[in-house]
This record gives C-alpha cells, structure tokens and sequence, in this order.
C-alpha cells in the first residue's frame, strides 16, 4: 500500500512541476500537497522542521509569483495604473487559461502605462516588465516544485535502495 501512496504523490509532485508553467495550475501548492501525502501516509522520514519550512517556501513562491510582476513593473518605470493594470489583467487573463494569464498581465500593464505615460515605447518597456516579473516567478515556482521533488527522490532512494 505504501509503494501506491508513493507513486500517487509522485504524480501529484509531477503535476505540480507542471504547475509551475501552467499559470492556471498551483504548481508549488500541488507540489506541497503530494509530500504531504507521502508524510502523511509512509514511514519516509520527513521531520516536521522541513514540513513547515516546506510550507513557508511555498507560500514565499505562490505570492512571488504575483509580487514580482509588480516589482518588474515598478523597476522599468510604472505607476499605480499600470500596477493595477497588471493584477485587473492578471485577473480577467484567468478566464482564459493558460495564455491569458500571461496576456492579461502584460495587456494591463500596457494599458494601464499607456494611461500614465502615454508613450507606446514607455508603455511597452512598462509591459516587458511585466512579463519578466512573470517569467521570475514562474522560475520561482519550478525550483521550488523541482526541489519538493528532489527532497521526495531522495527520500524514496535512501529508504527503498
């Protein structure tokens, strides 16, 4: 029974690095949710100490990935408008998944800039920002779902091998 929890939080850790490019997809969260699964229900000897510290950094990367949008936005020169363009973008870009996400951020971002600057080259160097604010968060998370998974590999070698 044990060796079917593990390959069920396997999967859950695969989804969840998948998760990480699927903007739709709480990858960290899913990643978090599969070890655990794997703690909860196997002798794998994960300490309480990595659980919490494993939760701490998945909410570190699920708001980073949204803050750093911000942050690509405030560094190439937008304000409050294009700010909240980028999150109104990001929000209405849910509604179609998976690119719109993505789209959404860096059409908010435009527009709201554009309201502000009223340059198209400003404007669009605002949007840029946004979609590497993106692009960083979305690495954020695929190291962090990369890591769960390694910390699980590990785990299931150092028992079963």
């Amino acid at each position: 029974m044990e060796e079917i929890i593990c390959l069920l939080g396997l999967l859950i850790m695969i989804v969840g690095l998948i998760g990480s490019f699927v903007p739709i997809i709480p990858g960290p969260f899913i990643s978090f949710l599969g070890i655990l699964l794997i703690d909860s229900f196997t002798s794998l000897p994960i300490s309480s100490y990595a659980i919490v510290m494993l939760g701490a950094l998945m909410a570190i990367a699920m708001a980073g990935d949204y803050i750093l949008q911000i942050v690509g936005v405030k560094k190439l020169g937008g304000g409050k408008k294009a700010i909240r363009g980028t999150l109104i973008g990001t929000l209405l870009g849910m509604f179609i998944p998976p690119i719109g996400i993505l789209l959404g951020a860096i059409i908010g971002a435009f527009i709201g800039a554009k309201m502000e600057q009223g340059s198209n080259r400003q404007s669009l160097k605002i949007a840029l920002g946004a979609f590497f604010g993106f692009m960083l968060g979305t690495g954020v998370k695929l190291i962090y779902s990369a890591y769960v998974l390694y910390i699980f590999t590990e785990l299931l070698l150092k028992a079963y091998f």
